[in-house]
C-alpha cells in the first residue's frame, strides 16, 4: 500500500512539472508571436506536410498516435548536423553518444551496456532493413533523407529491440530524371568531408539508378603526450598515434530501382559497402587521486587530469577498423490498391579493435578484439488502401551470428605496481586480491606479458507475425489495434581458457576469472499488443492515446568471468501515452504535446566494478514525463523551432545495485547500494532545444531586390540537465547542467542550386563529458570522453 501511495505521489508530482514545462513552452511561443507582430495570421508560408513511414505505410506525421520527432535533410544541412551524435541536439530525450569506434543510444532513459549478448533498447532500420548492431549507427547520414524518432516502446511493428523506441531511416533513391548533389566541408582538426549522389535513368523508363558517397576523415582533437617521449629511452611507450580520436570513415552506396519491372511489380536494390577507422576513443582523466599521478607520472611526467585541455596520455596504438558490406532488395506488387511487398536483406562486417585498457601510459592492460557479424532478413507483408478499414499485416524473419575472439593482456609487473600504489594510498578494500600470493606468482610465471583466450559465438533466429489495422469509426474518430507475436531462439558457444597453467593462475588470481567451455540454448517467446484511439476535433487539432507493449530478449553474458554468471533474463515494459498535435495559423505553425508513463520489468544492466564487466536484471523502473514540440513561421524571413521534455526515469525497485568504487570500496565486494528511487543513468530531467533560422535578403525588401542570394543565418541552443553517466550512479562520473551553442552562416543562390555554409559547432567551448567510468585498480580515479570542443566548418554544396 505505501509503496502504490508513493508511486501516485510521483506521478502526481511529475505531471505537475509536466504542466510547468507546458506553461515554459507556452511562454516561449507567445514571446516569438509578438516579437513576429503576430504576422503569422496573415503569412503565406506554409510548413510543410511531414510524410513518415513509421507504420509501415506513408502518412501524415499527424495522424501517427505517438511521439515522434522527424529530422529532415533540410533540417540536417542547415543545423551542419554531420556527425549522428549531433541528433541528440534536436531530439529531446533521445542520447546519442558517438566516438571514432563506437556508439550508444538512450531513449527515455533506457539504453543498451556495451556487451556483445545485450541487444538494442532501440531499434534501428535503414530503408526498411532492420539493423542488430550499434554499429550500424555510423550509417545513419549516409545520403539520409530523413530520421524519424520514434519514442517509447515500439514493439508492435519494430519487433524486440524496439522496447525504448525506434530509429527509422529513409535515404535517398533512384530517379527518372538526372539529379545530383556534389557536398565539400573542411575546417579545424583539417577535417575533409566529400558527399556525391547522383541519380538518373540507366535505361529510361526501365532502370533507374543513384549512386553515393560519404567520405569523412578528420585529425583527433586529443593530443596523447606520451607520445612525445623518446622511444628510446621510455621502452614502454609502444608505436603510437600523436593525436587521439582521428577518425578515416566511407561509405558507399548504390541502387538500382526497375519500376513496373513487370505489370504491377516495382524492384529495387541495393548494395553497401562501409569501412569505419577511428584510433581511439580519445580518453582523458577527468578525476585522479594523488597516488595514481605520481604513479603514472613515473611513465609520462605529463599526465594529469584536467578535462579541458583536451589532453591523453596512453602508451599503447588503439585502433578500430570495420569493415562491411549490405545487399537489400525489395519487391512491391500491387494488386488493385492492394500493396504486397517483400523485403530481403543481408549484411556483415568484421571488425578489430586494440584498447589501452588502464587509461594511462603505464604498460599494463590492453584489450584486444576480432569479431565477425553477418544478419540476414525477410519480411513480407500487405498493406490496404486507406479507407473505412485499413490495415498492415506481414511475417517477419530474422537471424544473426555473432563471432568475438577477445584477449585481455597484462603485464604482471605493471599490474602488481598499480595494485600496489592503491593498496598503499589506503584503498585496501580495492579486490580481494592477496599482495604476497601475487608477488609469488609473478616469481613462479615471470615477468612476460599473459593474456586470456575469450570466445563468443551466438546464433539467433526469431520469427514474428504483426498486423495493425485501423477503423475509422468516423471522419473524425480511428481505432487502431496492433499486435506482435514473437518466438526466438539463441544458440550460445562461450569458451575461457588460456595458453598455459601459469596464465590460468595469475588470471584467476588477478580478475577471479576461471576457465570454462560451455553451450547454452535460450527459448523465448512474446506477444506485443498495442491499442491507440486518435480524434481529431477538427483540421488542425488532433488528439491521441495509446497504450504499447514491447519486450528486449535474455541472452548470454559475452563477458562472464566463470560459469555463474553467463546468462540474463528478457526485459519487458508497458507504456500509456496520450498528447494533441495542433497546426494553426493557417499552417504556418505547429505544436505537439505529448505526455507518457511507461514501466520496466527486469532491467537489464551491464555493471563494471572497476576491473570486471558483469550483467544482469534490475528489478523494475518507471519512466515518466512530458515532450513538447513546435515550429512557427511567422514571416518570410524567420523560422523558430523548439522542443522541450521533462523526464522523470527512476528505479522503483533496485535493491542490489551497484555501489560506486570510491573510498577504496568497489563492487567486487560483498556490498551492495540500494537503487530503489534513484535516478537511471542518461536520463537528464530537463532537455530544451531552440533553432532560429534568419534570412537577412528577404528581411530587407532592398537586399531582397539587390543581392542574387539569400544570406541566411541559423541560431541553435541546447540545454540538458544533470545525468549520471554510470549505473553506479557516481557523481565523479556524471555531467552537470549545460548549455551547447551552434551557428551556421548560409548563402544561397535564388535557384537554390548552391549553397556556401560556415557552421561553428560549441561556440562557447563548454567542456561536456559524454561518457566516464572508473580507472581500473585505481579506485577514486576517473576516466572519460569529453565532446569536441569549438570548432569551425566550411562547406561548399551544389545541387541539381
Amino acid at each position: 500500500m505505501n509503496a502504490t501511495i508513493k508511486t501516485i505521489g510521483k506521478i502526481k508530482k511529475g505531471f505537475k512539472i509536466m504542466i510547468r514545462a507546458k506553461r515554459i513552452f507556452t511562454v516561449v511561443t507567445i514571446q516569438f508571436l509578438l516579437t513576429s507582430s503576430l504576422q503569422a495570421q496573415t503569412s503565406s508560408r506554409q510548413i510543410e506536410e511531414v510524410v513518415v513511414t513509421s507504420q509501415k505505410r506513408a502518412q501524415d506525421v499527424r495522424d501517427v498516435p505517438i511521439s515522434i520527432a522527424v529530422v529532415s535533410e533540410e533540417m540536417i544541412d542547415k543545423v551542419g548536423i554531420s556527425d549522428v551524435g549531433e541528433l541528440s541536439q534536436v531530439v529531446p530525450n533521445l542520447v546519442i553518444t558517438m566516438t571514432t569506434t563506437r556508439g550508444f543510444v538512450s531513449m527515455r532513459g533506457l539504453g543498451s551496456g556495451s556487451n556483445k549478448g545485450f541487444e538494442r533498447s532501440v531499434a534501428m532500420q535503414i530503408d526498411g532493413i532492420y539493423y542488430g548492431r550499434q554499429e550500424y549507427l555510423f550509417e545513419t547520414l549516409a545520403d539520409t533523407k530523413q530520421v524519424e524518432v520514434l519514442r517509447g516502446p515500439q514493439g508492435t511493428l519494430f519487433g524486440k529491440n524496439a522496447i525504448a523506441g525506434a530509429l527509422n531511416i529513409t535515404t535517398g533513391q533512384p530517379s527518372p530524371d538526372f539529379t545530383g548533389r556534389i557536398a565539400v566541408q573542411g575546417g579545424d582538426y583539417d577535417r575533409q568531408r566529400v558527399r556525391v549522389a547522383v541519380a538518373g535513368p540507366v535505361i529510361e523508363d526501365v532502370v533507374n539508378a543513384r549512386i553515393s558517397w560519404d567520405g569523412d576523415t578528420m585529425d583527433g582533437s586529443i593530443k596523447n603526450t606520451t607520445f612525445d617521449l623518446d622511444p628510446a629511452q621510455n621502452p614502454h611507450r609502444g608505436d603510437i598515434d600523436p593525436e587521439l580520436r582521428s577518425q578515416d570513415f566511407g561509405i558507399g552506396r548504390f541502387k538500382l530501382s526497375f519500376p513496373n519491372i513487370v505489370e504491377g511489380l516495382d524492384l529495387n536494390l541495393s548494395a553497401t559497402k562501409t569501412r569505419i577507422y577511428g584510433n581511439s576513443i580519445g580518453l582523458q582523466l577527468t578525476q585522479a587521486e594523488d597516488y595514481t599521478l605520481d604513479l603514472y607520472r613515473k611513465y609520462d611526467p605529463q599526465v594529469e587530469d584536467d578535462p579541458s585541455d583536451f589532453r591523453g596520455s596512453i602508451n599503447e596504438r588503439e585502433t578500430s577498423l570495420r569493415e562491411g558490406e549490405t545487399y537489400t532488395a525489395q519487391f512491391d506488387y500491387y494488386v488493385g490498391e492492394y500493396q504486397i511487398s517483400a523485403i530481403l536483406g543481408t549484411s556483415e562486417f568484421d571488425k578489430g579493435s586494440i584498447f589501452d585498457a588502464d587509461f594511462g601510459p603505464i604498460d599494463a592492460i590492453v584489450l584486444a578484439d576480432d569479431d565477425h557479424y553477418e544478419q540476414r532478413s525477410a519480411e513480407l507483408r500487405l498493406v490496404s488502401p486507406e479507407g473505412p478499414f485499413e490495415y498492415v499485416a506481414g511475417l517477419f524473419y530474422f537471424e544473426n551470428q555473432i563471432v568475438g575472439d577477445g584477449r585481455i593482456i597484462i603485464n604482471p609487473n605493471r599490474v602488481i605496481e598499480m595494485i600496489g600504489a592503491a593498496q598503499t594510498s589506503g584503498a585496501t578494500n580495492l579486490l580481494p586480491l592477496n599482495m604476497p600470493i601475487l608477488s609469488g606468482l609473478l616469481d613462479s610465471i615471470g615477468n612476460q606479458k599473459r593474456n586470456n583466450i575469450r570466445l563468443f559465438d551466438q546464433e539467433t533466429e526469431s520469427y514474428a507475425v504483426f498486423s495493425q489495422s485501423t477503423w475509422n469509426v468516423t471522419d473524425s474518430l480511428a481505432l487502431i489495434l496492433g499486435l506482435r507475436y514473437s518466438e526466438e531462439e539463441k544458440r550460445a558457444k562461450q569458451i575461457l581458457a588460456y595458453n598455459d597453467v601459469a596464465s590460468q593462475a595469475l588470471f584467476n588470481v588477478f580478475l577471479g576469472e576461471s576457465a570454462y567451455d560451455t553451450t547454452g540454448v535460450r527459448q523465448e517467446n512474446d506477444f506485443s499488443p498495442k491499442f491507440s484511439v486518435r480524434y481529431d476535433l477538427n483540421d488542425e487539432i488532433s488528439l491521441y492515446a495509446t497504450y504499447a507493449t514491447a519486450f528486449k530478449a535474455g541472452g548470454f553474458n559475452e563477458q562472464a568471468v566463470d560459469d555463474t554468471n553467463l546468462e540474463f533474463e528478457p526485459e519487458n515494459a508497458k507504456t500509456y501515452e496520450a498528447g494533441v498535435k495542433t497546426r494553426f495559423y493557417n499552417g504556418a505553425a505547429t505544436l505537439n504535446v505529448g505526455l507518457f508513463y511507461t514501466e520496466f520489468s527486469d532491467l537489464q544492466v551491464s555493471l563494471f566494478d572497476g576491473l570486471n564487466f558483469s550483467v544482469g536484471n534490475a528489478a523494475s523502473a518507471i519512466s515518466q514525463g512530458v515532450e513538447i514540440d513546435g515550429q512557427l513561421l511567422p514571416t518570410d524571413w524567420f523560422a523558430f523551432t523548439g522542443s522541450l521534455a521533462y523526464l522523470d526515469a527512476t528505479y522503483s525497485e533496485y535493491k542490489d545495485g551497484q555501489c560506486p568504487a570510491n573510498g577504496g570500496t568497489s563492487a567486487t565486494s560483498d556490498s551492495t547500494c540500494d537503487l530503489t528511487g534513484r535516478e537511471l543513468p542518461r536520463a537528464p530531467k530537463w532537455e530544451v532545444s531552440v533553432s532560429n533560422l534568419i534570412s537577412f535578403t528577404r528581411m530587407s525588401s532592398w537586399l531582397d531586390d539587390a543581392l542574387p542570394i539569400d544570406i541566411g543565418i541559423g541560431l541553435f541552443a541546447t540545454y540538458r540537465a544533470q545525468q549520471y553517466l554510470t549505473t553506479d550512479l557516481d557523481p565523479a562520473d556524471a555531467m552537470g547542467g549545460h548549455t551547447e551553442l551552434s551557428a551556421a552562416l548560409s548563402f544561397t543562390d535564388e535557384a537554390e542550386h548552391w549553397d556556401f555554409t560556415v557552421s561553428v559547432k560549441n561556440i562557447s567551448n563548454k567542456i561536456i563529458l559524454a561518457g566516464s567510468n572508473d580507472v581500473p585498480l585505481q579506485p577514486g580515479s576517473h576516466s572519460g570522453v569529453i565532446s569536441e570542443p569549438r570548432r569551425v566548418f566550411a562547406e561548399l554544396k551544389y545541387e541539381w
